[in-house]
């Protein structure tokens, strides 16, 4: 399933109180029409000839857009926030309502949403938290998740997770040991050591 992260206002039909009330998310531009029922390319000539849009603004709201009405499914996920409240909830299928698509509304296009809680900002994931806290309004988290990573990202991470096996101090006694060997008369224990150097560095980038 895919993760959703929407930006809402504070009120109006953008607004989280809206949202959860009326059980939907709403995010696009005006005048576009149907989103449903235009393709890729269509859209873009849309958003091109409607707002003026060029260059990567124009990709960026076509992606947007693309990814709102088509990329989603029913059964994916969302989490919609208006900087003080997040709520994690279940989409459903796009739909679009003519009487909002105005300058005045802008939430002609629409998902349905089962909402299924609140979360706390401060015991999210930092890989969800990252995710929530980016720019823009709207948003697809990198990858799929499955049902239990999906709770793992709800949930901050475990003393075993956090922890790492080997302390710090231990981890430089080793590198000393490793700096020393590369100053050995034997050519092959300098090159062991450099190349455990190098993987360690990398690791750690």
């Amino acid at each position: 399933m895919r993760l959703y992260r929407v930006t809402a206002g504070q009120e109006g039909s953008r607004g989280l109180p809206d949202f959860l009330n009326s059980h939907y998310v709403s995010c696009g531009l005006p005048g576009l029409g149907d989103l449903g029922l235009v393709g890729r390319s269509e859209l873009q000539a849309k958003l091109r000839q409607a707002h003026g849009l060029d260059g990567r603004e124009l990709e960026r709201r076509l992606e947007e857009h693309w990814n709102f009405a088509h990329a989603l499914e029913d059964g994916d996920y969302v989490v919609a926030g208006d900087g003080e409240r997040l709520y994690l909830g279940d989409l459903g299928d796009y739909y679009y309502l003519e009487e909002f698509d105005n300058a005045e509304e802008r939430s002609g296009h629409r998902r349905g949403v089962t909402w299924l809680r609140r979360l706390e900002r401060g015991q999210l994931h930092p890989e969800l938290a990252a995710f929530l806290g980016e720019d823009g309004e709207t948003g697809l988290f990198g990858r799929s998740v499955a049902r239990e990573e999906l709770e793992r990202l709800l949930s901050p991470p475990s003393a075993a997770e956090g922890s790492p096996l080997v302390d710090e101090a231990t981890l430089r006694e080793a590198l000393d040991v490793l700096k020393a060997a590369l100053r050995s008369d034997d050519p092959e224990r300098r090159e062991r050591a450099a190349a455990a150097i190098v993987r360690a560095a990398t690791l750690r980038v």
